[in-house]
């Protein structure tokens, strides 16, 4: 009871990342762009600066964070201070001066990078805590699987109540609430969690050495190539949902959905929503699934099971048919949210054997940092595809090459992203056979 008790609340922090993670990739490009008339490219070159941010300030937390030392630990600082501070730049991202397009731009590149700087605070410290809270195989599944749970209440609450709170109450409104979501479940996340005490006498190697030695453990490299791609698939599809519902789909209005009538915010959240409410039930098939197959031949089987869900996407013409395309990524998503931390983990362990110092910190600085190259990825695209499509900004329709662009975009951009994470996960070292129970994680 104790432990379902510690994993259940150490999982509101992933609650937490999750709200802000998926809120700000699905709702501000289209706040920003569609509603207030930011330039695209504009928009575009602001994310891809900020992914460039993403990239350096991940690492630089993550040796901070394995080098902290306080009665409270490592962590646990980072969380407890960083908690409402992280939820009130979330709510002024919402707030923008909208008379003057330079000076929006300024507030958003400038906002952006104020709530980046906390959000890699709070959550490298969080993730960092994962293989000491969850020591075991075991223990990571079952957490992974717990934390996902509450992920997939996050998103629903991205995807289903942030779109309806936005055309309700307005974005403003909208960021005060989810702001202060956040700041509660990173708060919840410590309440049963000790750090284990730091060993005497340990030193940890300085930056330059500790990326050194890190970019060195080829599993790594690896698993940061393929989970970067994971990430661009989860940032794409977040980020050009709205355009997709709005003009590839034709859904600008209030509408008749199995016989009721709703309108457009409420018809995107059904069709995102119920991908993420069947993400539940398959939580639990993957969690029966990875110990038997390994980490890597399960990432591989998630890939797989994306693609027909994101060809039929690709095509969709209406609420129904794209419903289904979002239905069938379910299985894929599901795994894609069970996999990432415990297989991050064993390449930690792997580190420690040859090593004999644990530093979850800087790999996960690290894999944020350069996972974080997915956000410059889609700021690339997202530049590059409406621009030489055509794309007008907050026009009532779009050109059929703008709306190509944007299922490009949803569906055929994911796909290749897989096929090179495919190719990666075949390279993979580690888990080459049935997953096996790993010793008890110090940090």
């Amino acid at each position: 009871m104790k432990r379902t008790l510690k994993f259940f609340t150490f999982s509101f922090g992933n609650f937490a990342n999750t709200v802000a993670y998926q809120v700000l990739g699905n709702r501000v490009q289209f706040f920003y762009i569609d509603i207030l008339g930011l330039n695209p490219a504009i928009a575009g070159t602001v994310w891809t600066l900020y992914g460039i941010w993403n990239m350096i300030n991940d690492p630089l937390m993550g040796q901070v964070s394995d080098r902290t030392r306080t009665p409270m630990g490592r962590r646990m600082p980072y969380i407890l201070f960083g908690a409402i501070p992280l939820g009130l730049s979330f709510f002024f991202l919402w707030t923008p001066p909208k008379h003057n397009p330079w000076i929006m731009a300024a507030y958003f590149f400038i906002l952006l990078f104020i709530f980046d700087t906390l959000y890699t605070i709070t959550i490298i410290a969080y993730n960092s805590l994962f293989p000491q809270v969850a020591p075991t195989l075991k223990d990571r599944v079952d957490l992974s699987t717990w934390r996902e749970a509450l992920a997939v209440i996050g998103l629903l609450l991205s995807y289903i109540a942030a779109p309806i709170l936005s055309e309700s109450v307005g974005f403003v409104w909208m960021g005060a609430i989810i702001g202060a979501l956040i700041a509660v479940g990173y708060l919840v996340t410590v309440i049963y969690v000790r750090e284990n005490p730091v060993p005497e006498g340990e030193v940890v190697p300085g930056i330059l050495e500790s990326l050194k030695i890190v970019l060195s453990s080829q599993a790594f490299r690896l698993f940061v190539g393929f989970n970067l791609m994971k990430e661009y698939v989860f940032l794409i599809l977040g980020a050009t949902l709205p355009f997709w519902r709005k003009y590839a789909l034709g859904i600008q209005g209030k509408g008749e959905v199995f016989g009721m009538t709703l309108g457009a915010g409420d018809q995107e959240a059904i069709l995102l929503g119920s991908a993420f409410i069947l993400c539940i039930p398959l939580l639990l098939v993957w969690q029966k699934i990875v110990p038997k197959l390994g980490y890597r031949k399960s990432w591989l089987l998630a890939n797989i099971s994306f693609v027909p869900g994101l060809l039929v996407m690709t095509f969709a013409h209406n609420f129904y048919t794209g419903l289904l395309g979002t239905l069938l990524v379910a299985p894929g998503l599901a795994g894609y949210m069970i996999l990432p931390l415990p297989m991050l983990s064993e390449v930690i362990d792997d580190d420690a054997k040859k090593h004999g110092l644990r530093r979850e910190g800087i790999f996960f600085g690290m894999n944020g940092g350069i996972v974080k190259a997915a956000f410059s990825m889609q700021g690339v695209f997202f530049a590059t595809v409406f621009s030489l499509t055509g794309y007008v900004s907050g026009a009532a329709q779009q050109s059929a090459t703008a709306i190509w662009g944007i299922r490009f975009l949803i569906g055929i951009t994911p796909i290749l992203s897989i096929l090179l994470s495919s190719w990666w996960l075949l390279k993979y070292p580690l888990g080459r056979e049935a997953a096996r129970a790993v010793q008890p994680a110090r940090t």
